[in-house]
């Protein structure tokens, strides 16, 4: 939402869903559901699996393992 007041009470937001699937590793990032004033149209996910001496601490991971360049659409990555 916008962070600066109470529109997503009146159904004024956004959301995107996340999709681990382990058998087939893969990631689904679902189309974007909703949309309010100001909202970002594009956005980029990095994409880090954590495991031992990657990604599991407080500091940003310098190397994800994917990146989505996401713009609403359903998408799909193996990892």
């Amino acid at each position: 939402d916008e962070n600066d007041n109470y529109n997503y009470e009146k159904g004024i937001y956004s959301t995107i869903d996340f999709t681990w699937n382990d058998a087939k590793r893969e990631l689904t990032v679902s189309g974007r559901k909703g949309e309010f004033p100001g909202m970002l149209k594009e956005r980029r996910f990095n994409i880090i699996i954590v495991k031992e001496n990657h990604g599991g601490d407080l500091e940003i991971c310098p190397s994800p393992d994917a990146v989505i360049k996401y713009n609403g659409a359903t998408q799909q990555i193996r990892l």
